[in-house]
Order: C-alpha cells, then structure tokens, then sequence
C-alpha cells in the first residue's frame, strides 16, 4: 500500500461508514483508538478483545505509526477495523491521529499490546449515560507476564497479584469534549504522553470517576516502553515542571484579573 503522512484522508466507504454511525445516535457510538508500532506479535490478540465486548455500537480505528513488521496485515485482515499508516511519530500523534478520523461520543484506548474484560465498555458506558456530569471514568488495570519470561525487577509481587487503579489510558473511558477542554496529546512526548495528558486533567481539577471493576490487562513483556524506569523518571520530572508552570502563569493571570 502507499505510505503517506498525517492527516490521513478517509475513503468514501469510510466517510459512508461515519455518516451512518452517526446517524444512530441513540445509544452513544463508541470510538475505540489503537496506536501500534511494530506490534504484530500481540496485535491480534489485542483487537479480538475489543470485538468480545458486548458493547455496541463501536468503531475502531487502528493507526499505525510506522510499523515495518506484519502490523498492517493483520490490522487489515479485519473488516471492521479502520486501517491508517503515518510515518512513525510517536503514540501522541498516532492517537491524536485516529482521534480526527473518529465519530463517537465516547472514546477509549487500547495499546496493542494489552488486553480488555469483555464488559469494559458497558459497565463504563452506563455509567457515562447515567452520570452526565461526569467527563471520565477509570476502572481498575491487572498484570501479567508474557509466557516464559521472568519478572522483570521493576515489577513486584503485588503488580501480580492485585489490580489496581493506574494512569493508563486502556482503563478508561471518556467524552469526546474532554479533549476540547484539556487538549490532545502533546506530540513532544515520544513516550509518556499518557500521563502528560492526565497532568492536564488534574490542573483544573476534572474529576476522574474511579470503578472497582477489571477492565485492563497489561501485557508485561521484554518491550515494554516502562521498562527504563530512569527515561520515566526524568519524563515525570518534565511534566511536573511543566504543570507547575501552567498553574503559576494561570495564578498570576487570575491576579492581574483582581487588580484591574
């Protein structure tokens, strides 16, 4: 196929496919984005979790950054999936990528390399429906090892054995216009553009709506980007210093505002 670079151009099936979908409004379309680089080994292990949820209606649109393994052929041996290549740039711009190519009221992430509880978008979904007033829930991530690979020293015991409630954007769910108030991801992060855009949720103190229940398995396996726990580091360093800097500069903003 060519190679072409963002913004992607929809074909007419797809744009067909967006205005019927939008057309069904009654219950809330739901946008499900994948990112992937190089992700042929788990790839399809990933989207056949999406199409077991018992959530309809979905779209999903797959955006791949670049891959030069079997990434595409397997993406595109599924109908429903909406394939787009970019030449890579990072997971930032990937997702915001395939966030300009969606229609849904809803959105939600998956990493290519991760997995879903068949019931992830409807005990989500229901409770967005339910609670309109709220932008974001997150659910609870489990863990585990890839098969026959040892457990890597920046992962304990109790990463194992207990789900808990992390930043990882597999776990939760949101509305389309939170990303008119906080933005989308910032394409200067290569990595970790995940939490730099939670940081930006926080500051004006958007409520994250936390559920008990298990939507997200993360695969740990000998690629994962988290495994250079001092690159981490130094990134969360860098956004806390950013936010920082929006927080003082909106202070001084809001007492320039007193003063006149």
């Amino acid at each position: 196929m060519d190679r072409i670079s963002f913004p992607l151009l929809l074909t007419q099936v797809e744009e067909n496919s967006r205005m019927e979908n939008q057309a069904n409004r009654s219950v809330p379309l739901i946008s499900v984005i994948v990112p992937a680089h190089n992700a042929g080994k788990f790839l399809a292990a990933a989207i056949d979790s999406i199409f077991a949820q018992d959530y309809r209606p979905i779209e999903v649109i797959l955006v791949d950054d670049g891959s030069t393994d079997n990434t595409a052929a397997i993406a595109q041996s599924y109908p429903d999936v909406r394939y787009a290549y970019g030449e890579k740039q990072g997971s930032a711009v990937a997702r915001n990528t395939a966030l300009t190519l969606s229609s849904g009221e809803f959105i939600a992430f998956l990493d290519a390399d991760d997995l879903w509880s068949p019931n992830k978008l409807t005990v989500q979904a229901k409770y967005l429906i339910e609670h309109p007033e709220v932008n974001c829930v997150n659910g609870k991530v489990g863990n585990f090892l890839e098969p026959q690979m040892a457990c890597p020293a920046w992962v304990d015991s109790e990463t194992l054995s207990h789900s808990t409630h992390a930043v990882q954007l597999g776990a939760i769910l949101v509305r389309r216009s939170l990303f008119d108030t906080v933005g989308l991801f910032n394409p200067s992060y290569l990595q970790g553009e995940d939490l730099e855009w939670f940081f930006r949720i926080k500051e004006p103190h958007i409520p994250i709506i936390s559920m008990e229940e298990t939507v997200v398995l993360r695969r740990i396996h000998a690629s994962n980007i988290s495994h250079n726990q001092s690159t981490q580091a130094q990134m969360r360093l860098r956004m806390m210093k950013e936010s920082l800097d929006r927080k003082r500069k909106l202070a001084q903003s809001a007492t320039r505002g007193e003063t006149q």
